[in-house]
C-alpha cells in the first residue's frame, strides 16, 4: 500500500497548524480520524511546515508559493485549483496560507489572506472564525491545563488526599494481563490494528503512555484515542488509564483533560482519572504513572527537551511509595530516561533530572523493578542493570523500555540504529522468539518494506510472583481484518527486588 511519509515536529506551533489544516480537511472527509497525510493538501502543507522546521523557509509569501507550486506539481491533483473561486478545496487552500502565516507570525498576510477568505465564501462556513480561535488560545501564553495534587483542604500541599490510588482490577487465575501502548493516537488504520491485537490477549487494563497527534486538540482525543477505545470495547470492556504526552499539551492540554470522564463511561468499577498522573495497586503490584509532558509543552520553554515532574507531583509520587510495603513498583511516562538513538537536550542521553527523581524515590522503596516510555517511535530494548558484561557508562539505574512503537509511522529509510556517541547499551546482540535479531533491527518492517512495523507490549502481573513483559509487532497489509501479530521479545521481571532476567517466551 502507498505510505506517505508524515512529519512529526518537536514544536508546539507546527504541530498546531498540522492539526489546523487537518481539521478543515477532515470536516469534508468521510472520516473524522486520521492523520490526513496523504490528502494532497495535508501533502503540500507537510512538505512546507517541513522546510520551515529546518530553518530553510521564513517568510510567509515565499511558503504561500512554495505549498501553491507542490500542490500544482502533485499529479492527478487539481492543478488548476488556484483559478477556481468558492469551491471546498480553494477555502482550505486559503486556510493553510492562513496557517502558514500564522506559523511565520507574518500579520500583515493573514489579514491579506482573510480579505480573500471572505470574497471566496468561504468565511459563511464559519472557517475563519474557527481557525482565529485556534490562533487567540494558543497565543494567550498562558501555561498548560494542569490539575495538581491537593490536600485535603483542597491546597496544593502535603500530605496528598488526592488524587488517591486506583484500585487495579480483579486477577484472573493468579495474574492480571496490563496492555500498554505508546505514541498510539493517530487515528489510522495502523492504530486501529494494533489495538484489535492487543484485544485478543484479552487484557484487564489498557495504559497509553500519550501522544495523540498531531497537537491533542479535543477533535483528536475523541477520534484518535476515545472513538477508537470504544469500538475495541464493545467485545472486551475494559478500564484505559493515559498519560499526556509533549503532543498532548501542545495544544493547551484542554484536550487531554476533556476527554478523560469519558474514558470510563460504562465500565464496570473502573475509576474516573481527572489527573494526568496516577497510581494502580493491587496487593502486589503498584504502577506509577507520571506526567512528564507538562514541561515539554513548548508554551512555556522551547528551548530544552530535558522535560521533568512538577514539583508537587514528584512529591505525591514519594507519597504513594512510601505507603507501597511490599509491592512491586512499575513505572510508566511519555518522555524517556535515557536513549541510546536520540539525544535528549540536543547534546545528552540522559535525563539528569529523572534520574535525581529516581534515585530519591528508590531511597524510599527498594523495589521499583522497571520503568516503561515511549516519545522515540521504535521499541528499543536497552541492557539490564547489573548484569556482569553491561556496556552503559555510567550503569543505567534501572531496567528502562521504549514502548513508543504504537502507530506513528517510521519509515525504514529514516535512522533505526543506535546512535555511536550515545553511552546507553541496548541489550546485546541475541535473538528473539521469532527469530528476529537484536539489537540492530527490533523490529521488522512491514511486508511493503516501507515503514517498520507497530506493535504493543503486554505486562502479566502474577499474584505474589514476577511480571512478564511480553513485546509485539503487528503485521498489517492495509486491511485492519487481515493484521496479524507477533511475538518479539519477552522477559521476566521479578517481583520485589527491583532485578530482571530475561527469558525468551511469549503467549
Amino acid at each position: 500500500m502507498a505510505r506517505v511519509r508524515t512529519p512529526n515536529f518537536h514544536d508546539a506551533r507546527l504541530s498546531v497548524a498540522q492539526s489546523m489544516i487537518r481539521e478543515l480537511i477532515a470536516r469534508h472527509s468521510p472520516s473524522a480520524a486520521g492523520l490526513k497525510a496523504g490528502h494532497p493538501l495535508m501533502r503540500a502543507a507537510n512538505h512546507v511546515l517541513d522546510q520551515v522546521s529546518r530553518g530553510h523557509m521564513t517568510e510567509a509569501r515565499v511558503a504561500v508559493v512554495a505549498y501553491t507550486a507542490f500542490r500544482a506539481a502533485q499529479t492527478g491533483v487539481e492543478s488548476t485549483l488556484g483559478h477556481i473561486v468558492g469551491t471546498v478545496e480553494r477555502c482550505i487552500d486559503l486556510g493553510v496560507h492562513y496557517a502558514l502565516a500564522w506559523v511565520l507570525d507574518d500579520r500583515d498576510k493573514m489579514n491579506e489572506i482573510r480579505g480573500e477568505w471572505i470574497d471566496n465564501a468561504c468565511d459563511l462556513e464559519g472557517w475563519a472564525t474557527a481557525l482565529d480561535e485556534w490562533i487567540r488560545y494558543h497565543e494567550m501564553q498562558k501555561p498548560p491545563r494542569y490539575m495538581p495534587p491537593l490536600n485535603a483542604a483542597g491546597e496544593e500541599q502535603a500530605p496528598y488526599a488526592t488524587p488517591a490510588p486506583f484500585a487495579l482490577p480483579p486477577s484472573t487465575h493468579g495474574r492480571l494481563r496490563v496492555g500498554v501502548l505508546g505514541d498510539w493516537g493517530t487515528g489510522e488504520d495502523d492504530a486501529f490494528a494494533v489495538l484489535d491485537q492487543l484485544m485478543t490477549h484479552s487484557p484487564d487494563i489498557i495504559i497509553h503512555v500519550g501522544d495523540v497527534y498531531y497537537s491533542g486538540t479535543a477533535a483528536e482525543q475523541n477520534s484518535h484515542l476515545l472513538e477508537p477505545l470504544r469500538r475495541a470495547r464493545e467485545r472486551h470492556n475494559v478500564p484505559v488509564y493515559v498519560l499526556p504526552g509533549n503532543h498532548d499539551y501542545y495544544s493547551g492540554g484542554d484536550g487531554f483533560y476533556g476527554v478523560l470522564p469519558k474514558l470510563n463511561e460504562g465500565v464496570r468499577d473502573a475509576a474516573v482519572q481527572a489527573n494526568s498522573f496516577w497510581a494502580l495497586t493491587n496487593a502486589w503490584w503498584q504502577l506509577e504513572g507520571m506526567d512528564t509532558g507538562y514541561h515539554d509543552s513548548d508554551l512555556l520553554d522551547v528551548n530544552t527537551d530535558m522535560t521533568r515532574l512538577r514539583e508537587h507531583e514528584a512529591a505525591w509520587h514519594a507519597q504513594q511509595l512510601s505507603s507501597a510495603g511490599t509491592r512491586t513498583v512499575i513505572l510508566f511516562s511519555h518522555h524517556q530516561l535515557f536513549s541510546r538513538f536520540e539525544a535528549i537536550n540536543k547534546n545528552a542521553w540522559r535525563n539528569p533530572i529523572l534520574e535525581d527523581t529516581l534515585q530519591s524515590w528508590q531511597q524510599v522503596t527498594p523495589n521499583i523493578a522497571a520503568w516503561f516510555w515511549g516519545h522515540e517511535h521504535v521499541l528499543e530494548v536497552y541492557e539490564v542493570p547489573g548484569s556482569p558484561d553491561q556496556k552503559s557508562v555510567p550503569p543505567l539505574p534501572i531496567l528502562g523500555r521504549c514502548i513508543g512503537n504504537g502507530a506513528f509511522p517510521m519509515f525504514t529509510g529514516e535512522s533505526y540504529t543506535p546512535n555511536p556517541d550515545s553511552n546507553v547499551a541496548t541489550l546485546h546482540a541475541t535473538e528473539s522468539p521469532s527469530g528476529i535479531p537484536f539489537p540492530s533491527n527490533f523490529v521488522q518492517s512491514q511486508a511493503d518494506d516501507e515503514v517498520w512495523s507497530s506493535g504493543y507490549m503486554t505486562l502479566d502481573l502474577a499474584d505474589g510472583g514476577p511480571a512478564t513483559a511480553t513485546y509485539y509487532q503487528v503485521r498489517f497489509d492495509g486491511n485492519v481484518e487481515n493484521a496479524t501479530s507477533q511475538v518479539l521479545w519477552a522477559e521476566t521481571i521479578p517481583a520485589g527486588t527491583g532485578g530482571v532476567v530475561n527469558q525468551p517466551g511469549g503467549n
